[in-house]
Parts: C-alpha cells; sequence; structure tokens
C-alpha cells in the first residue's frame, strides 16, 4: 500500500452453496442461477469448481475467449469434458465463474473518500490491471452482465461512491454499464495489439505516412493530425478515456 493512501475495506471470501462461512461477515449472495455441484459418486480428488476455474484461465491465456470450450478446459485437466459438468452446468456458466474469480482480485473501492473523481479513476485502472494480467478474460465481459459474488460487491460500492457524489440514480446506474464497456472493450483491444505486437507498429506507421500524403485541400484535417491519430501508449489512451468519462459524469452532479 502506497504512503497516505486509505485502507480499503476487505472482501469477505465468497463461499459456495451450503458451505459454512469462514467469518461473521456477510456473505454476498450467489445468481439464483448458479448451478451447486452435483452430489454422486466420490469425485476426483483433483478436480473441483475452483480448479476447473483455474483450468479455464490457463486455455484462455493460451488461444483467447474465441477458443475457450469445456474440452480444451478438459484437456487442460487431464480428464474428459464429461467430468466437468458436476462442477459448472454449462460453458455460459464457466465464463460467468472465470468473471467473477478475476472480480475477486480487484480491491473493493473506498464509498467515504474525499475525491470521488479520483478514486473512481483508481478503481477503474485497477480494473483494467486485474483483467489485463489475465488474457482473454476482458473479451468475456463484452455482452455480459457480470452478477457473481465479488461483482457485486465492487457494483455496490463502486455505485456508492457515485450516488454520494450527488449524481441522479439513473446516471449512476448507466455509468456503471458504460465503465464495464469500456474497460472490457479497450483491454480486449490491447490484447489484440499486443498479438500483433511489431505488425501492429508497422501498421501505424503506413497509417500516418498515408494521412501525410492525403491531398491537403481534400483531408486538411487528417493531414494536421497525422501525428496525434496515431501516438500515445495504450495506457495514456486508456487513462485520457477514463478522463472524459468522469468529467462528463461530473456535469451531472447535483446538490440534490
Amino acid at each position: 500500500m502506497a504512503p497516505n493512501q486509505p485502507a480499503r475495506p476487505e472482501r469477505p471470501a465468497p463461499t459456495q452453496p451450503g458451505e459454512p462461512s469462514a467469518s461473521t461477515a456477510p456473505v454476498p449472495p450467489q445468481p439464483p442461477w448458479r448451478s451447486t455441484p452435483r452430489p454422486g459418486r466420490p469425485p476426483r480428488p483433483e478436480l473441483s469448481r475452483e480448479a476447473v476455474i483455474d483450468a479455464a484461465l490457463v486455455v484462455l491465456a493460451d488461444v483467447g475467449p474465441d477458443g475457450l470450450t469445456m474440452r480444451r478446459v478438459a484437456t487442460e485437466l487431464g480428464t474428459a469434458a464429461a467430468s466437468l459438468y458436476g462442477y459448472v452446468a454449462n460453458k455460459e456458466e464457466l465464463i460467468e465463474l472465470v468473471v467473477d474469480r478475476v472480480f475477486a482480485e480487484i480491491p473493493i473501492p473506498d464509498v467515504d473518500t474525499g475525491d470521488w473523481q479520483a478514486e473512481s479513476k483508481r478503481y477503474m485502472l485497477e480494473c483494467r490491471d486485474a483483467f489485463a494480467r489475465h488474457r482473454g478474460t476482458a473479451g468475456l465481459t463484452l455482452g455480459r452482465i457480470p452478477l457473481g459474488p465479488n461483482s457485486l460487491v465492487l457494483i455496490e460500492a463502486s455505485v456508492g461512491i457515485l450516488r454520494k457524489a450527488g449524481l441522479p440514480d439513473r446516471i449512476c446506474g448507466f455509468a456503471g454499464d458504460l465503465f464495464g464497456l469500456y474497460m472490457g472493450a479497450a483491454v480486449h483491444e490491447s490484447e489484440m495489439w499486443r498479438d500483433r505486437d511489431e505488425q501492429g507498429e508497422e501498421q501505424l506507421a503506413m497509417m500516418q505516412e498515408w494521412f501525410r500524403s492525403l491531398p491537403p485541400d481534400q483531408f486538411p484535417n487528417m493531414l494536421a493530425l497525422a501525428g496525434a491519430m496515431v501516438e500515445g501508449t495504450t495506457d495514456e489512451r486508456f487513462e485520457w478515456g477514463l478522463d472524459v468519462l468522469i468529467r462528463g459524469l461530473a456535469s451531472y452532479v447535483t446538490d440534490a
């Protein structure tokens, strides 16, 4: 923890349905559609729901979200795909569990912060860093609403910051979706560029050269911005985008 940085509230460790809580802290509820590992013959000792999630993260880091299949996860575990269905209902539930595992790594934002804009930005940077640590997971957030126990705790705190700042409830509700979409898309795209690496750098150089060769009477603005349109690191562009979003939200703050 950095000097003078306020301590963050600790997240209670979520448990599976039917398991005792490790502490007296309230445990975030599981979604009502979440399955429970099926009873039956004793499971293989090396298999568990957590082991399946671990294997899925390995597969995602190797082949990305498009390559994630139950068969690939089973191969990573050295078992048959049918064995996984005792621990997860289907691929979609596995994706939800993987995403919530990543959310578990994100510190809970400080609702009582004295600077809601700085805390919101810091929280979003921590979200970005968590998903960037696990290649392929950011793409899984697109088109899905994360409602696992870990994400619930984060959503509660992050929208609490905005409500306490004086933002209208409707704006708070929209903001959570907008931030999630921005973070997921930005990290997913950065992974695509990173995969192309040198080819991507060459492509940017070619784009800049082409912009500068355009007829100035037809494309004066693109010619003037030939450098600016391709400059800046991924981190710089992401933080700039956060600043734009947060400044926009600030315009909705009311004293009511």
